[in-house]
């Protein structure tokens, strides 16, 4: 396999100690032993001017000291120390280190500590874990790069777990025995070496099956949208909790480790383009990454349960219900076969209710649990139970899943319902037939619904960028600068086949015969003057009957906002939805829709997506909104035209591409949508001298 930019960091042959210490208790001890707990066979070098040997290898006073350059260099003292190590280390030409102090310095200069430790870094090429980071673990090398002590444990497998919180990162290293990985790291202030270029590394370890990151910023986003492209040309997937997606978390961002957490809607644009999983905490973040880190494929289908509940069963479904989950329905062969198996009174169906008494337990579970996974329908199955250590009944039903394993080539995983069950030896058992054990019941149906959905997604084309014929021209009039006018920017849409009701601008009180010669009745009348809400000040007058009516309130409107005025016709009613874009500096067209009219302010529903998709697309994202129930149509209200209006919101995403940064913000509210079709009322846009 060819080198990668971070095996001397990651993987390195050679690690030299600077603060190693024999003082028990102490961070340089921990940094010693640590590096040697899970068998690492490469050279350790202990740094110490004031010891000759430690742990029964000899110490050196300094780096220069050493028989060889190292490949990498554990900078594990004070910060004011940190600065002088680098210099020696790159000196020597050594080609990673990691620093574990914070680098900051009272009354230092300009630049401070961590912008000079970067540049110098930078040009002499070299990577950097930290600072203010916890270290990594590489399992594959048995290396530890640590500032403290942990367990001994941590097992190889197919996770790179990338955490920029060293608690978090922490987290799912040390306590969770049920996940194995091919990299743990705290990536700290990531000085040099980012989330993207750990990212990238995992992506190129044949044993990476799954990457799970902790995220408070991007801080390289080229970098960070190449590896998620490379994740989604490998089938990798990516499993982010994104934090700071309030304005009070993205401050404390800012204040803990001066990451600007950015917008959340453009990250949620870029996971939803990519297929990054989202997660909302550690606990399900962890099942998810079990569940992933499974080595069989998952066909399509859906989820099929056992239970030895039938109160907990009731319990699931409702959660199921809640989180939008479905089951699969079976075969009636399968159901033929399960009813040979079940006690009487119990049905042969899915969810599945199998308790009985404890004749023949664990032949008659496996034969049930493999019936119901290999039903066509589905494609992951979960026996789901309370399984506990020194529990019988639990080891009997664990061995059932560990025997069905054997007897289907489908994603399998036992469920504790409650996930602070002591189970540690019989997630051991399980992982021996490669079966995850999954803790806590919404977690566990999070996780499948999680992995089908990336399954769906990876069967799905990528979109392609199209330029389209007219994009140069308004390309060219927005960077001419100036606002666009109402009326210019209903134009534009127009231009790239959005539509909107026939209008007509007028300048002064000679055009309006001529403007209203053009339109049917009933129309609107908006004030073309430069007022952002236009409703605020008496600018919109709706449903003017006739040439008498719409001649007096255009006459009342200039005299109070001036001459400038637009005719509309009125459009039906209908569902109002706002569909809008900004130009993210750090990836691009993103395109937002929500609730559109007085909901936008007062509904939380909203979704967004990278620029530009198609209208599957768009259709998936109207579905994600609570308002689509008033698309499908309620209480004798015709259903919207459904793919009229994912071909308008596709060839909107079409046309911000196609615009690029010339066009920093488009706000389309409402956007009207009928059985008949769908027209925007109102375009607001911004340019980039605005």
């Amino acid at each position: 396999m060819m080198k990668h930019r971070l095996d001397t960091l990651l993987k390195p042959r050679s690690v030299a100690i600077v603060g190693a210490s024999d003082k028990p208790g102490s961070n340089g001890h921990a940094m010693m032993t640590m590096c040697g707990i899970d068998g690492y066979d490469g050279r350790i070098y202990p740094v110490n001017p004031r010891l000759e040997t430690l742990e029964g290898v000899p110490c050196y006073p300094d780096l220069a000291a050493l028989p060889q350059v190292p490949e990498h260099v554990v900078i594990g003292v004070a910060t004011r120390f940190v600065e002088s190590i680098l210099d020696q280390a790159i000196e020597l030409g050594v080609p990673s280190v990691s620093i574990f102090a914070a680098c900051y310095l009272d009354g230092d200069g300009v630049p401070t500590l961590p912008n000079r430790i970067a540049a110098k870094a930078r040009a002499a090429n070299m990577a950097i874990c930290g600072a203010n980071c916890m270290g990594f673990y590489t399992p594959g090398a048995g290396l530890r790069v640590a500032s403290m002590p942990s367990p001994p444990g941590i097992r190889p497998g197919g996770i790179a777990w990338i955490a920029q919180s060293g608690s978090a990162f922490g987290a799912l290293a040390h306590n969770d025995r049920r996940l194995g990985f091919t990299l743990c790291v705290s990536t700290g202030m990531e000085l040099v070496t980012t989330a993207a270029d750990y990212m990238d590394w995992a992506l190129a370890q044949p044993q990476t099956r799954v990457i799970g990151l902790f995220l408070e910023t991007v801080r390289d986003p080229v970098k960070f949208l190449a590896a998620l492209q490379r994740a989604r040309d490998a089938k990798i997937p990516v499993v982010a909790l994104k934090v700071g997606r309030t304005r009070k978390s993205a401050q404390m961002a800012v204040s803990h480790t001066g990451a600007i957490a950015g917008n959340d809607a453009a990250y949620e644009a870029v996971f939803r383009k990519f297929g990054v999983t989202r997660v909302a905490d550690m606990d399900e973040m962890a099942a998810t990454l079990a569940l992933f880190d499974t080595p069989r494929a998952v066909p399509q289908g859906l989820l099929g349960t056992v239970h030895d509940s039938g109160g907990e069963r009731e319990l699931i479904v409702d959660i199921a219900e809640d989180i939008g989950l479905e089951f699969a329905e079976l075969y009636p062969a399968t159901c033929a076969e399960l009813a040979k198996h079940l006690e009487p009174g119990l049905h042969p169906e899915n969810p599945l209710d199998a308790y009985g008494t404890g004749h023949d337990l664990i032949n008659r579970n496996a034969a049930m649990t493999a019936a119901l996974v290999n039903d066509p329908n589905v494609a992951i199955g979960y026996f789901m139970s309370d399984p506990r250590d020194g529990y019988d009944y639990a080891r009997q039903y664990t061995e059932a899943v560990v025997k069905a394993a054997g007897m289907t080539d489908k994603p399998l995983a036992l469920v504790s319902n409650y996930s602070m069950a002591d189970d540690r030896s019989l997630a051991q058992l399980l992982l021996g037939a490669g079966v995850p054990l999954l803790r806590g019941t919404r977690n566990a149906l999070l996780a499948a619904q999680h992995v089908m959905t990336y399954r769906d997604y990876i069967a799905r084309p990528p979109p392609q960028h199209i330029d389209l014929p007219k994009a140069q021209a308004w390309r060219d009039r927005l960077a001419a600068g100036g606002p666009l006018s109402e009326y210019e920017g209903l134009c534009m849409l127009a231009d790239f086949g959005i539509a909107s009701p026939a209008l007509a601008w007028v300048g002064e009180a000679a055009d309006v015969p001529g403007a209203l010669g053009l339109l049917s009745f009933p129309i609107a009348l908006k004030t073309a003057e430069d007022y952002a809400h236009k409703s605020d000040v008496g600018g919109v007058v709706l449903n003017l009957p006739d040439v008498a009516g719409a001649v007096a309130a255009y006459t009342a409107m200039a005299a109070k906002l001036g001459p400038r005025c637009l005719f509309m016709e009125m459009a039906p009613k209908g569902t109002e939805l706002a569909l809008g874009s900004l130009w993210d500096d750090s990836f691009g067209p993103i395109v937002i829709i929500s609730a559109g009219g007085v909901l936008v302010e007062f509904l939380n529903d909203s979704t967004a997506a990278l620029a530009p998709f198609d209208e599957a697309e768009a259709l998936r994202l109207l579905q994600n909104l609570r308002v689509f129930k008033l698309l499908e149509g309620v209480r004798g209200q015709s259903p919207a035209d459904l793919k009229h209006i994912a071909s308008q919101i596709a060839g909107f995403s079409r046309m911000v591409a196609s615009l690029g940064k010339a066009c920093r913000e488009i706000d389309i509210n409402p956007l009207m949508c009928t059985s008949s079709g769908v027209v925007a009322l109102d375009c607001l846009v911004v340019t980039p001298s605005d």
